[in-house]
């Protein structure tokens, strides 16, 4: 039995062992027929027989004399060419490596507010630079500087900028609160998703299963209107007089919707609270995101916190998408929906004046990717004005 051959990576000190079947790939991918490439890459598992290891750039450095020697120079310049093109680039940080990623990279500059085209040509025009530079390592900050002047000479200054802001917000350990409102239909857990997708953010929270688990641990006649849709919570309020200072309107659909939001705000609260303590990002969606009517003074001055109330233009559109959502989700009937369709309308009149009160974002959710582009610009602004861009985040 032969023995095992250590390769030892340069950029990480990692042994793997070595792979005829690797190398063979290689060299055919570099125009070799496969039985040349065999006959090279066993030559260099024999030579390498009595070797207790070798790194990655001496075998590299063997198997070009290898194909030189047998093939000529010409066929060594396409071996190293595609060497050079196919290498990793290790990207250090203080907390851990990673290899550099060009579509990691252009997500992480669409959350800059970047559009999706200009992202992806940066990123490419970045992992270009790098390779110029025959770079093979690189300390995070060193690639920040590469990405701000990539921004700034192929896309625009304000890209580069937002890019410095995004950098210094990142670095201060600050979480990013996002509040996602709106009645029932208007798409925000698929708007969450993206966004969380899109800003990395792995915590997020609906209140219609903060609603759930509240209703399960109390008794029905403490919190009646908990057994309800939003749009029918009304239904569960007690015939008695409101008590002083009970949140209240002159529409009992508002009325039941802001008895039901007062039991689920404690639990929202202490949600946005816990995730402020532990400094991670959060995303809340539900129809009880009524952002005018929480307590966030505090949580401003401790972390970024954006919102925006989705809204759908007709009621007509709201009842197409709420018979769509219940072909995905058959769990969610909609013909109770559609029959409270007024209902729901009527609440999502209430949020718009609550949101237009509060100088909070109302957003016509017409579709998808523009409803997130536009709360991701957002994000930016409110980064952009609390972290404004300074090169000192560049090192």
């Amino acid at each position: 039995m032969s023995k095992k051959l250590i390769v030892i990576r340069s950029s990480t000190d990692e042994k793997v062992p070595f792979l005829r079947g690797v190398l063979v790939q290689s060299l055919t991918d570099v125009g070799l027929p496969f039985e040349d490439a065999y006959a090279v890459a066993q030559g260099i598992r024999e030579e390498l027989e009595s070797s207790e290891g070798i790194t990655t750039p001496e075998l590299r450095q063997l198997v070009a004399k290898e194909v030189e020697k047998r093939f000529g120079q010409p066929m060594r310049e396409a071996y190293e060419a595609g060497r050079e093109a196919d290498r990793e680039i290790l990207v250090r940080s203080p907390t851990r490596e990673r290899p550099f990623s060009v579509g990691i990279l252009s997500r992480q500059l669409r959350g800059c507010a970047i559009s999706t085209d200009e992202a992806l040509e940066a990123a490419r025009s970045v992992q270009e630079v790098l390779r110029r530079r025959a770079i093979l390592e690189i300390e995070h900050r060193d690639l920040r500087r590469v990405i701000f002047e990539t921004l700034g000479e192929e896309i625009s200054t304000e890209a580069a900028e937002r890019f410095l802001s995004r950098c210094r917000f990142e670095d201060s350990g600050e979480p990013l609160i996002l509040l996602i409102g709106g009645a029932t239909g208007t798409g925000k857990s698929t708007v969450t998703s993206e966004l969380a997708y899109l800003l990395s953010i792995t915590r997020t929270q609906s209140t219609d299963i903060m609603r759930e688990i509240i209703r399960c641990y109390l008794v029905p006649h403490v919190a009646p209107t908990l057994a309800y849709s939003s749009f029918d919570a009304w239904r569960g309020l007690p015939e008695v007089e409101p008590l002083v200072g009970q949140m209240i309107s002159d529409n009992p659909v508002v009325t039941g919707f802001l008895s039901q939001f007062g039991t689920v705000k404690v639990a929202l609260e202490a949600t946005i609270h816990r995730a402020i303590q532990e400094r991670h990002h959060l995303i809340v969606d539900g129809v009880h995101v009524l952002p005018s009517r929480l307590d966030l003074k505090g949580t401003r001055k401790k972390a970024v916190v954006v919102a925006a109330m989705l809204v759908v233009t007709t009621i007509e559109r709201l009842s197409r998408q709420i018979t769509h959502r219940s072909r995905e989700q058959p769990e969610r009937s909609s013909s109770l929906h559609r029959d409270r369709i007024d209902s729901i309308w009527e609440l999502q009149s209430f949020f718009i004046d609550q949101a237009e009160r509060a100088a909070i974002p109302v957003i016509a959710n017409w579709s998808v990717e523009e409803t997130v582009q536009q709360i991701v610009r957002e994000v930016m602004a409110e980064i952009l004005a609390r972290h404004p861009p300074d090169e000192a985040a560049l090192g």
